[in-house]
């Protein structure tokens, strides 16, 4: 990165003059910060941003975008940091927006249930809030600490979303800077006046735009404030908890919450249960854990997981195909009653089998209610880090024959891969209509074992791992999957180049534009 020359000053000073200079940084020690991420040792050092800059308002990002035009430098925006790969810099002049000081809930509306946020309140943060008045958003594996509007527009895979399903069903009006620096409102804030109640229309729906199940990955602009929807919260107003971390519990209401885990023969026959489960819509709650997820959230250190997993093999003897359900009682407790008869009525018709009390009382008042507001999911990181080699969002018919060829390589390239089993997290969404599979492995968060992992594996399923490879393209995924996607990469390119035409926001990590016009010519 050409730190230091001419037009590194004047950008700098263009920023400060925005910003004040108290929130520009182009120190050295400052933006290597940002280039920290838990998900593999080497791959994201080397990347490192020449400004950061900490916006407080939507005018704020708005001038930055405007500048990024003028002098042409690119500039990606920060959430919580969860996921560096997709924003830490490719290019000179690398400008990273942490939208840190935008920290409010403008509004939690409680009559029509959703709440108006901007882009570094938390979903804890929400969620403390939206419980005092009865109300309730889901939060995903990565944890409570993650940004609530970053995982809405980004990825949005909440524990609940049994029921609430994936974060688009739950984004509303949406603030929208363009990669031109103009703003769009999506659904009612089409209308001036009309405000943030609904997500979609009037006309063609410009939400879908921008987020799918997954987002542009801030290729087409920034998101400054959001309206989620809310749902009923049966529960207290103050989540229960008691001890001290890492051994705090978490009991809800029995007359009200529920939850049961049991275990089937095989992997086919709990996915059938999953499946009919879903066609009764009962509960509001359900996943299949793979058994190593288990000892991942339960254990409390590192040599804890080692002997509960490697010597005792506890959990590989207690819940191997398991299913995970939390009933809710929304409307009485008479509901909860109602809902456990059917859910027996399932479990004995399809040949499920309850795990033991020890068993249950090991893990539902430590770990279960992680899929309410999740405060465990770092717990992941005590093996070293993780790597997930399959993430599919397809039907329950698909998810057998996407895990068993996803397994073939992984178990080819162990070690690297450390012992863990075979994880197979199934989450059913929007009542069973889809189901999210994810197939996640540990191994040594160091600089060689990180780099073995990325070969091997890649060497393997080279279509995936191009989509993520850490060089220069850091990674142009629609270049690659286009094609064998109807060639979707194209559609996408025409829509980048006339939202950004000078190629600023975020460039190469939704689609590589100059490798498009390469191809063209």
């Amino acid at each position: 990165m050409p730190i230091g020359d001419e037009k590194h000053r004047l950008i700098f000073e263009e920023l400060a003059n925005i910003l004040g200079s108290d929130y520009v940084s182009d120190d050295p020690a400052v933006v290597r910060s940002y280039t920290r991420d838990w998900i593999v040792f080497s791959a994201v050092r080397d990347f490192i941003p020449e400004f950061v800059v900490l916006p407080k308002n939507v005018e704020d990002i708005q001038q930055i975008v405007r500048l990024a035009n003028r002098y042409q430098f690119p500039f990606s925006v920060i959430g919580s940091g969860l996921f560096s790969i997709g924003f830490v810099a490719v290019k000179p002049y690398w400008c990273l927006i942490d939208p840190k000081r935008m920290n409010r809930i403008i509004e939690i509306d409680h009559k029509n249930m959703y709440a108006i946020i901007e882009p570094y309140v938390t979903h804890a943060q929400l969620q403390a809030e939206a419980m005092k008045v009865g109300l309730y958003n889901g939060t995903p594996e990565a944890g409570s600490q993650a940004c609530a509007l970053a995982n809405h527009v980004w990825h949005g895979l909440h524990g609940t979303g049994y029921r609430t399903g994936f974060a688009t069903r739950n984004l509303l009006g949406m603030e929208w800077i363009l990669p031109n620096g103009d703003i769009l409102g999506t659904g009612s804030l089409a209308v001036p006046g009309s405000g943030y109640f609904w997500g979609e229309g009037p006309g063609p729906d410009a939400r879908n735009l921008r987020k799918g199940i997954m987002s542009g990955h801030g290729a087409f602009g920034v998101i400054t404030r959001i309206a989620v929807k809310l749902y009923p919260w049966p529960g207290p107003s103050c989540l229960p908890t008691n001890g001290i971390t890492p051994s705090r519990t978490c009991e809800l209401p029995t007359d009200r919450f529920r939850w049961y885990l049991f275990t089937y023969p095989t992997l086919e026959d709990t996915i059938e249960a999953m499946r009919e489960i879903s066609k009764s819509e009962i509960g509001m709650i359900m996943h299949h854990w793979p058994t190593v997820y288990f000892n991942w959230w339960w254990a409390k250190s590192r040599e804890e997981y080692w002997r509960t997993w490697a010597e005792e093999e506890y959990w590989q003897k207690n819940v191997r195909n398991s299913i995970g359900i939390c009933l809710w009682g929304h409307a009485s407790e008479k509901q909860v009653e109602y809902e456990e008869k059917v859910l027996y009525q399932i479990i004995e018709e399809t040949g499920g089998e309850f795990i033991p009390p020890e068993v249950y009382q090991r893990w539902v008042p430590y770990t279960a209610n992680n899929w309410v507001r999740d405060a465990n999911g770092c717990r992941m990181m005590r093996v070293g880090t993780f790597f997930i080699a399959n993430l599919i969002v397809d039907s329950f018919d698909d998810m057998i024959d996407s895990l068993e060829k996803t397994w073939e390589v992984i178990d080819k390239y162990s070690p690297p891969i450390l012992d863990y089993d075979h994880a197979d997290w199934i989450a059913p969404h929007d009542f069973g209509h889809a189901a999210l599979l994810e197939t996640d492995f540990p191994h040594e968060k160091t600089a060689e074992v990180s780099a073995a992992v990325i070969k091997a594996i890649g060497d393997e399923l080279e279509m995936g791992m191009k989509g993520l490879r850490m060089d220069g393209s850091a990674g142009a995924l629609l270049n690659v999957t286009g094609p064998t996607f109807a060639n979707i990469h194209q559609m996408v390119a025409r829509i980048k180049n006339g939202l950004d035409p000078r190629n600023v926001a975020n460039p190469t990590r939704l689609i590589d534009m100059e490798k498009m016009k390469k191809d063209k010519v």
